[in-house]
This record gives structure tokens, C-alpha cells and sequence, in this order.
């Protein structure tokens, strides 16, 4: 058995009240002494009220005090004592399931003061993580501006440099053009490939049937000789066919530059005349002559004609 008012186990001596409820001596001193009520009930108690019991009766008091009771009786005394029992135990099992109920209640306050204070720290941080993005959105806004408008002077810039390319391609074409034209005459002097006058005999004679084609070419070119003004007078004296005269050094054979223009005249006054050497397919080596000469020799007698009015 235990108190009803400070729940503890009762030994020897307790005070039983008319409420049915069960105390101890100091609770019950401390109730009549200050006119209290039932810590249970809430009634008023007094000294009447109240009736003090053995918890653990001896052998000799249970015999004295259920001697001469009808069994009516009896198990009446015994009904009300159980149902006293009963009502102490259902009094205990309601304190402690209300100390369980209290425990449990200031746990869950205590995790519910906890949760609210994560709670309010993840709200925050919610706030914060919005505020982030409000701002990374700005700058997301702002870099998509900045990346239009490179974008437009990239455009504008590869607009402008395809239009220089153009213009240096341009004036590159006009440039070669101009340099082609420049190097033009120059071409045009040296495009006739002259023959090789050193290669082999052999090669010459191979190729004779073109040489024969270029020596009458240029047997069919007139030859302009310019008339000398004033009066035509030998300039050379005539020739002394004299028997002692000869020698390497004779200059009575008049002078090299006549003796190579007359041939020269003579091809001017012929119409259709042919070169001063002849050349014919039966003539190979009138042919090789013409060839060596025709390069040097003729522009060497061209040039020298003009000493014939210097001395």
C-alpha cells in the first residue's frame, strides 16, 4: 500500500479517510493542521473524517476483532476492503501512468523546442538560399545581356573582318595583276627560246627540218637598209686586182662591213631573194652555217653597218 499523497510505501500505521483514500501520519498531520482537503478528492478533511489503521495487523488482533461477526457481515467487511484495495491500486496505476504521461510530455516539449529551433534555422537558410538565387538570377540576367551584346560585336567584328579580306584580296589580285603586267614586257622580250648553239652536233642535225623552217622565216623578213644621204661615192677605194697583193693583213680588199652589206643590198633589191646562204634539204652544212650565224653574225652586221658613215 502507499500514500495517496506522497506515494510511498506505507509500514506500521496510516489514516484511512471516509473518501476512501489512504495516508500517511505526516501527511495527515500536515491536512488537520492546516484544515486542508484530500490531495486526491479535494474534500474538506477533519479529525472525524478520519480513522488511523494498522497496515500489518497481528494474528491476535485479526482473531479479537472478527470474533462474534455473523458471516453476512463478514463478507461484507471483506467486499468493502477489496474494493478499498482495488481502488488504491487503480489510484496508483493512474499516478504513475500520469508520471509517464509528464515524462514523456516534457521529452516531447523538449524535441518539440528543438525541432522548432531547427525549424526556424533551416527557415532561415531558406531565406538566405532565396536571397542567393534572387541574385544569382540578376547576375544570370546581366551575364545574358553581356554575352548579347559581345555576341552583336563579335558579329559586327567578323562582318568587318571578312570585309577587309575581301579588300586585301582585292587589291592582292590587282597587285599581282599589276606585277604581271610590269614583268609582261620582259617576258615578251626573252618567249622566243633561243636554240642552244653549244648542244651536240647530232641533236642539231636531228632537229635541222625546224631550223630550215626559222631560216626561211627569216629569209621571207625584209631587211631595211637606210640610204646614205649626200652623194654615193665608194668609200672604199676599188679593188687592184694586182698579183703581188695578199697576205692576211691586205686592206686593198676593201672594208668587212661592205663586203657584208653588199650581200645585204642585194637581198633588199631581189624581191623573194633567199638568205646568202642557201638551205636545202641536200645542204647540211650550209644549214648548220646559217644557224650559228644567224644570231650573231646578222645583229653583228646590223650594228656595224652604221660604222660605214663614221669614218
Amino acid at each position: 500500500m502507499r500514500c495517496n499523497a506522497c506515494w510511498r510505501e506505507l509500514e506500521g500505521r496510516a489514516v484511512s479517510t471516509t473518501c476512501g483514500h489512504l495516508l500517511c501520519t505526516e501527511d495527515a498531520s500536515k491536512i488537520l493542521g492546516n484544515d486542508g482537503a484530500c490531495p486526491i478528492c479535494d474534500q474538506v478533511l477533519s479529525k472525524s473524517l478520519m480513522k488511523p489503521v494498522d497496515i500489518n495487523p497481528n494474528d491476535e488482533w485479526v482473531n479479537m476483532a472478527m470474533a462474534g461477526v455473523s458471516p453476512q457481515i463478514l463478507m461484507k467487511s471483506a467486499h468493502r476492503s477489496i474494493m478499498f484495495y482495488i481502488g488504491q491500486k487503480e489510484l496508483e496505476m493512474q499516478f504513475k501512468m500520469n508520471r509517464i504521461v509528464a515524462q514523456f510530455r516534457q521529452k516531447c516539449e523538449a524535441m518539440q523546442e528543438k525541432f522548432t529551433e531547427k525549424l526556424e534555422q533551416v527557415h532561415t537558410a531558406y531565406q538566405k538560399m532565396a536571397k542567393r538565387c534572387q541574385m544569382m538570377e540578376q547576375e544570370i540576367e546581366s551575364l545574358s545581356k553581356d554575352k548579347q551584346e559581345l555576341q552583336e560585336k563579335f558579329a559586327e567584328k567578323s562582318r568587318q573582318k571578312r570585309k577587309l579580306d575581301e579588300m586585301y584580296d582585292q587589291l592582292r589580285s590587282e597587285y599581282e595583276s599589276v606585277k604581271r603586267s610590269a614583268l609582261q614586257p620582259a617576258t615578251n622580250f626573252y618567249s622566243r627560246n633561243e636554240p642552244d648553239l653549244f648542244s651536240n652536233q647530232a641533236n642539231i642535225l636531228d632537229n635541222r627540218e625546224a631550223v630550215r623552217k626559222v631560216d626561211l622565216f627569216l629569209a621571207d623578213w625584209p631587211v631595211l637598209t637606210p640610204e646614205t644621204p649626200g652623194p654615193k661615192e665608194d668609200i672604199w677605194p676599188a679593188r687592184q686586182n694586182s698579183s703581188n697583193s695578199g697576205g692576211p693583213f691586205d686592206i686593198s680588199v676593201g672594208s668587212p662591213a661592205k663586203q657584208a652589206a653588199i650581200p645585204v643590198d642585194a637581198v633588199n633589191r631581189r624581191a623573194g631573194a633567199h638568205p646568202m646562204f642557201g638551205t636545202g634539204a641536200s645542204n647540211p652544212s650550209m644549214t648548220l652555217r646559217n644557224l650559228i650565224l644567224s644570231p650573231i653574225k646578222r645583229p653583228q652586221l646590223s650594228r656595224n653597218r652604221p660604222q660605214m658613215f663614221t669614218f
